[in-house]
């Protein structure tokens, strides 16, 4: 069984908290990092390979099990977890996502935008069908073409 550096698990809680911890999980074979979510529930994340080191391409994860490929984590590795970790936290003021206020914002007016855009698109849409039906000839009977097809 693998075990995680102290230094590291220091590190860890000191970036996301006390109740981070990081493992190593012999069901999946993978380390383990177990995080406090915003809702205050917490969730896993395991470590793989992400990219392919010679190409540079992302990795697609396995379509069975959903894991990506194997990666053992080192001491690179675990600099470059806790900086994506430092990245992506909401509560990042340097260059994350600023504070949570700015976070909540930026999504609601995302939001308000895709709502707006939505609602124009259906505006438009009807203004289309109401244009089409204006067309047509009001009370005009129906009259039936016959067509021959000649083989």
């Amino acid at each position: 069984m693998r075990v995680p550096k102290p230094e590291w698990i220091k590190a860890l809680r000191g970036l996301c908290g006390a109740e981070s911890d990081l493992r190593w999980n012999e069901q999946v074979g993978r380390w383990e990092f177990r995080l406090l979510g915003a809702d205050g529930v917490v969730r896993s994340q395991f470590w793989g390979r992400f990219v392919n080191p010679r190409t540079g391409a992302q990795l697609e994860p396995d379509p069975v099990t959903g894991l990506v490929a194997f990666r053992e984590l080192d001491d690179d590795g675990m600099r470059e977890a806790l900086a994506n970790l430092e990245r992506t936290f909401i509560g990042n003021r340097q260059d994350g996502a600023g504070t949570t206020r700015r976070e909540v914002l930026r999504r609601w007016r995302f939001n308000q935008e895709l709502m707006q855009q939505k609602y124009r698109e259906a505006g438009e849409a009807f203004a289309d069908l109401a244009a089409e039906r204006g067309r047509r000839i009001r009370g005009a009977p129906l009259i039936h073409v016959p067509v021959t097809i000649h083989q």
